[in-house]
């Protein structure tokens, strides 16, 4: 074969686009970066620059613009990558038709999802299915409701699991679950021993809470103004494992829907969850959804199945 200048086979204007590329692209396309996409394949960052190229070099045009940032997609990106999902998502459609045929459940399931129910509901879920299902994986993304949202909507995942706010219309929810906060404190703590609380028992008390990107902040602000109190918050943290370590390290109190603290944590006595009453309790819902008029292929539906029967807290 002859080689390029750089060592390299020449870029071929006919060589037919594998599937792999639309990996290696879409990978690219998710993280912003062809190192990070590379460490998450498994592959070399010159395999993924190489393929990019040559699509590059197919389409005739830029689908990446490289900044000192990241790999940002291009406006013909963009394009390119709903009609590579499109394809991607219809491969394994029918492969998983294939595989029902011959009676087998194998397949990836993509998910993406808030924090609060990873540990206590969906990670357990996921791993009793396995159990069952030994050839079915899972890939998923923790993030925020509104994230959650646009991946469903992007077609990125089959399902996704968010605090229900500005539902976008093309979501569908398969299941909701009405959301309960809680006051959580270490058994120390003067309210601990506390049967409910109100919001506005809480004011003067320091409190380590979540930041403002998430809807529980949002709505405690929200309860704030209502009943014209404000609230003493000493730590702020984007991450309810954290939170909860920095409470148990520290004292002080923090609101949590009420998934966010699994039966386990309760029963070693380190923390207590006191339920939220009262006029200016804080409500919403959070849901199982996945996009409208998504085709989920046999595992997926399995899973949904499955999810739908296990309750997402065990405790007020």
């Amino acid at each position: 074969m002859r080689l390029n200048g750089a060592g390299q086979p020449p870029l071929d204007q006919e060589a037919p686009i594998q599937i792999l590329t639309y990996r290696y692209f879409l990978a690219v396309a998710e993280t912003g970066s062809v190192r990070q996409a590379a460490h998450e394949l498994h592959v070399s960052p010159s395999a993924i620059s190489r393929q990019i190229q040559n699509l590059e070099h197919s389409f005739q045009t830029a689908l990446f613009d490289r900044r000192s940032s990241g790999m940002f997609l291009t406006e013909e990106g963009r394009i390119l990558e709903a009609h590579m999902r499109n394809t991607l998502r219809e491969m394994d459609l029918a492969k998983s038709k294939i595989q029902e045929i011959h009676g087998l459940m194998a397949g990836t399931v993509r998910f993406a999802t808030i924090e609060g129910v990873m540990r206590t509901w969906l990670s357990p879920a996921i791993a009793r299915f396995q159990r069952q299902h030994e050839q079915v994986t899972f890939s998923g993304t923790v993030t925020g409701s509104p994230a959650v949202y646009d991946q469903l909507s992007s077609d990125a995942v089959d399902i996704g699991v968010a605090m229900e706010v500005d539902l976008p219309a093309d979501i569908e929810v398969i299941e909701r679950y009405p959301t309960h906060f809680i006051a959580v404190a270490r058994p120390d703590h003067p309210l601990a021993g506390c049967d409910s609380i109100t919001l506005e028992a809480l004011v003067g008390c320091s409190l380590a809470m979540l930041n403002g990107s998430f809807l529980t902040r949002q709505l405690v602000n929200a309860a704030s103004v209502r009943i014209g109190k404000t609230f003493r918050v000493i730590f702020e943290m984007d991450n309810i494992e954290m939170l909860k370590l920095h409470v148990l390290a520290n004292g002080g109190m923090t609101i949590l829907p009420s998934y966010a603290i699994s039966q386990v944590e309760l029963s070693r006595g380190d923390l207590v969850a006191i339920p939220m009453q009262g006029t200016a309790c804080l409500a919403c819902s959070t849901v199982l959804c996945k996009r409208r008029d998504r085709r989920m292929t046999h595992a997926a539906r399995a899973f949904v199945e499955t999810l739908c029967t296990v309750p997402m807290t065990t405790h007020p």
